[in-house]
């Protein structure tokens, strides 16, 4: 019975979780030297790592995209063609919007970036002091670090690594089979270009994360166009293939009419004055070959005409609603690096000093004590 009430008394539960802070606190003021050694040597780090880090700067584009169809537009067409209520197909989208993304990281996409050309960004006050801007470099060379000042190499490394890529052509891009050079920058890009889609609005936001603030900016830029353009060219490789059909169709059967033209004009001419039966049948029936001959380059002309307003009516369009801007502040700050490195520094300081001291000196004690037994 008495241990059941000094189980359940709230009063000695207090007691045995009751913690001492104030000793913590007299603990780690005494051991004030070990926090500043630590918080000393992690500052340090982060200086280090401020000094060689480079910048990073971030642009987002956002889009709008038009996902409502033109119907109304293109039934006025077909009703002027005098086609009545013909559709053009499904309006269902070929592609949805929510694939940007994939896109974005897809190897077809991203390769076609490699021959983008950047331009460094230059302060204008360099321009005064008559320093020259920085020749523009592709996406692929700044990735790859070709824009950097070469490190001194020794020639037998320098010869080794000659050997060693000489069989990759980074020229070429091979989709199916990258270089390993190749390969890396498109992991980079992966890395630093991303496209969000809020399923709801259909508004897509581009980002493009790089080491310097013109360069993002002209990246972004670009990114935002190739994507439309890569969308687009999807959306309509259908409609721009069933136009070139029916205009070829068409040319075809504006040939045979010219040439039905032709031959019943022939008839009418040589035969003007004679009045046999067999002639008039045949000129009746020259006639009829013009008649559809004409009506078929007719109707194909008007499908010829519905296929180039199909092309415009399912070809995508774009509200910018925030424009690629050059960004004035990175998103890693040296000092920022360096407080964070300190901070750590000191919390872990004084947990060393609190409880980590003495545990480290009680297992030290407990293996000694071992040792001596043994």
């Amino acid at each position: 019975m008495d241990e059941k009430l000094r189980y359940n008394d709230p009063e000695l539960e207090e007691e045995e979780v009751e913690v001492d802070w104030s000793g913590i606190f007299a603990r780690t003021l005494k051991r004030w030297k070990t926090v500043l050694l630590v918080t000393f040597i992690f500052g340090c780090i982060g200086l280090a790592a401020a000094l060689t880090m480079r910048h990073r700067y971030e642009v987002a584009v956002t889009l709008a995209p038009e996902l409502q169809r033109r119907s109304t537009s293109i039934n006025n067409i077909t009703s002027m063609l005098g086609l009545g209520d013909i559709t053009l197909g499904s309006n269902s989208d070929a592609m949805s919007i929510t694939l940007f993304p994939e896109i974005c990281r897809s190897t077809p996409f991203l390769t076609s970036l490699f021959d983008v050309e950047l331009h460094p960004y230059f302060d204008p006050e360099d321009r005064l002091e008559g320093l020259q801007e920085p020749a523009p470099v592709t996406v692929f060379d700044h990735l790859m670090g070709n824009d950097l000042p070469k490190r001194k190499v020794s020639a037998k490394r320098q010869e080794a690594i000659d050997k060693y890529f000489a069989v990759y052509n980074d020229s070429i891009v091979n989709v199916s089979a990258l270089t390993p050079n190749q390969f890396a920058v498109v992991k980079a890009l992966q890395n630093r270009i991303s496209a969000d889609v809020d399923k709801m609005t259909g508004v897509t936001t581009v980002k493009v994360v790089m080491d310097d603030r013109r360069m993002v900016s002209e990246l972004a830029d670009t990114v935002t166009k190739r994507l439309q353009e890569y969308v687009t060219e999807y959306r309509t490789r259908k409609a721009i293939s069933d136009y070139n059909y029916y205009v070829t169709l068409k040319e075809e059967a504006r040939k045979d009419l010219v040439r039905a033209q032709q031959a019943y004009a022939g008839s009418v001419d040589y035969d003007r004055s004679v009045i046999l039966q067999s002639i008039n049948s045949e000129k009746q029936r020259l006639q009829q070959e013009v008649n559809l001959a004409n009506q078929l380059y007719s109707q194909l002309s008007q499908q010829a005409e519905m296929a180039k307003a199909k092309i415009q009516e399912i070809k995508p369009m774009y509200a910018v609603i925030q424009p690629s801007t050059m960004p004035r502040y990175p998103l890693n700050s040296r000092k920022k690096t360096v407080i964070i490195w300190g901070f750590a520094g000191f919390l872990l300081g004084c947990l060393w000093a609190a409880f980590g001291l003495d545990a480290f000196r009680k297992a030290r004690k407990g293996v000694k004590a071992k040792l001596k037994e043994k």
